[in-house]
C-alpha cells in the first residue's frame, strides 16, 4: 500500500505533463486539417508560409494539397506537411466589406 501512491502520483504526472499536451496539439492538428479549405494560409514543417490553392483527395495514396509558396511558385505536399493553418480563408473579410461598415458608423 505504500508504494501504491507514489506510483498513482507518478503516473498522473507523466499524464499531466508528457501526455495530455501532446493528445491536445494531436487533436487541434487533426481538426484544423479537416477545415483546411482552398484560401488557407498554412506553415509547412519545413518552415514555409504557404496558401493552399488545391486539395486533392485520391484512392491510391494520401491526400494531396497544392500550396502556392510564392505567386507563380506551388508546391505538391501531402497533409502530413502542415504542421499549422495560420489564417483561415473564412475569416478574411472581403474587399470593401470594411470600407461599407465604415460609412455607416461614421453617420
Amino acid at each position: 500500500m505504500e508504494l501504491l501512491w507514489p506510483l498513482l502520483f507518478v503516473v498522473v504526472a507523466f499524464y499531466l505533463i508528457l501526455l495530455r499536451p501532446v493528445l491536445s496539439q494531436q487533436r487541434r492538428r487533426r481538426r484544423d486539417l479537416s477545415k483546411l479549405a482552398v484560401g488557407d494560409e498554412v506553415l509547412t514543417s519545413g518552415g514555409f508560409y504557404a496558401t493552399v490553392r488545391a486539395i486533392r483527395t485520391r484512392e491510391d495514396g494520401p491526400l494531396e494539397i497544392l500550396l502556392e509558396v510564392a505567386p507563380g511558385v506551388e508546391l505538391r505536399a501531402t497533409a502530413e506537411a502542415i504542421q499549422i493553418v495560420t489564417s483561415s480563408a473564412a475569416d478574411a473579410e472581403p474587399d470593401g466589406a470594411r470600407d461599407a461598415t465604415d460609412e455607416t458608423d461614421a453617420r
